[in-house]
């Protein structure tokens, strides 16, 4: 019996113990079985919040953009500087900088490299430096270090010239005007060269003169015209001396006169085109009128080499000589400001006065086919002179 008994005790706390361990592995199947699908829920939740953020992201939403941006630096350069640009095209200046922190990591990778110096002058520019907004309109015109986009480099060139940028004035006025421009608008030239000349831009004068000459967004007006290319020209401009020059050739009554002279000073302060046309023109006027116009001409060249011409002096002093009517559109010159006067005897010869520097009649034109005497030709080089000095 006693055996019995114990056999009997051990059989059912076998039997306990074996329900005991199937109970712990049913439980045990069941909290791995709850993890599991914890962690599915966890991985399919994840999911669909990254669906989420993409989607944000790919709408335009920049602190979403941005988180993707961090998390993808830890383990995904390519894919960060993806969405660190998308930050930047958005103008975000966190954008930016990522992009110019990752390429200082990779400097060997020469895209990454121009792409970053694009963004660095995107922002100095964002911080109100108005040439390198106007260098991130030229990038975005051009396509250097980012994908072109005209539209927003006319927007974004349109902003710096509205805060007082020369140059992007100057941009804007070629823009309007350029062969390139799907929807030109040459009044829009005009105004924009306008702006940049009352600036006391040269370049800007030259073109709101030439606008003028040439028609451009406005009716030919020759007098307001070359007004505008003199004024910028007595400033020491040899662009604007060449334009002036071209713009006299042939004018009546006096015109390859002054062609002469705006062209002799041009090529003499080194503007290689105005040498053919003042040669050219030489060949129409005569040896004799030639000699008169360059002792006229060689003390306007010394003044302008000192930068010593006051406001419409030579635009005057050319009025007086030639009996021009060039109207003054700037105000006068403030009292006290002495003009140039070419019939003084520090400019001008004694013994040159408006007769012989007159362009002689047709009937008394050389033949441009003969040769000039050795005793009377003239020096047209530069190399008897100084080197310019203009500011």
């Amino acid at each position: 019996m006693a055996i019995g008994a114990t056999g009997l005790a051990l059989l059912s706390m076998f039997a306990w113990m074996l329900v005991l361990s199937l109970r712990k592995k049913r439980l045990e199947q069941e909290r791995k079985e709850r993890e599991a699908a914890y962690r599915k829920t966890i991985e399919k939740h994840r999911q669909k919040e990254r669906e989420e953020r993409l989607l944000k992201a790919e709408n335009g939403h920049v602190p979403t953009i941005l988180f993707l941006a961090k998390e993808a630096e830890r383990t995904n350069i390519r894919e960060a500087l993806h969405w660190y640009g998308r930050a930047a095209a958005l103008d975000n200046i966190t954008g930016m900088y990522g992009i110019v922190r990752i390429s200082d990591k990779m400097k060997e990778d020469l895209v990454l490299k121009e792409q970053a110096k694009y963004w660095r002058t995107c922002i100095a520019a964002s911080e109100g430096n108005l040439d390198k907004k106007f260098e991130m309109g030229k990038s975005l015109y051009s396509g250097r270090g980012t994908e072109q986009n005209v539209e927003k480099a006319v927007e974004v060139i349109t902003e710096a010239a509205e805060r007082g940028h020369v140059e992007s004035m100057l941009f804007l006025g070629d823009w309007h005007r350029s062969k390139e421009n799907p929807m030109p608008e040459h009044s829009l030239s005009l105004q924009w060269y306008k702006r940049a000349a009352t600036l006391k831009s040269n370049p800007g004068r030259l073109k709101y003169g030439l606008n003028f000459l040439q028609g451009v967004g406005t009716a030919v007006d020759f007098k307001r015209g070359i007004y505008w290319v003199e004024r910028a020209a007595e400033k020491g401009h040899t662009e604007a001396m060449y334009e002036a020059g071209i713009a006299w050739i042939d004018q009546k009554p006096n015109g390859n006169a002054i062609a002469y002279i705006w062209l002799f000073l041009a090529a003499q302060l080194g503007h290689d085109k105005s040498r053919r046309s003042r040669d050219q023109v030489a060949l129409t006027i005569g040896v004799d009128t030639v000699v008169g116009l360059q002792s006229l001409s060689k003390p306007m060249l010394r003044k302008l080499r000192e930068n010593k011409i006051n406001k419409h002096a030579l635009i005057r002093a050319l009025n007086k000589l030639y009996k021009r009517e060039i109207p003054l559109y700037e105000a006068t010159p403030l009292s006290g400001q002495p003009a140039l006067d070419l019939e003084s005897e520090e400019v001008l010869p004694q013994t040159l006065n408006e007769e012989n520097v007159q362009p002689i009649s047709e009937a008394e034109q050389p033949n441009t086919k003969q040769e000039i005497p050795a005793e009377a030709k003239l020096d047209f080089s530069n190399t008897s002179m100084d080197k310019p000095k203009l500011p």
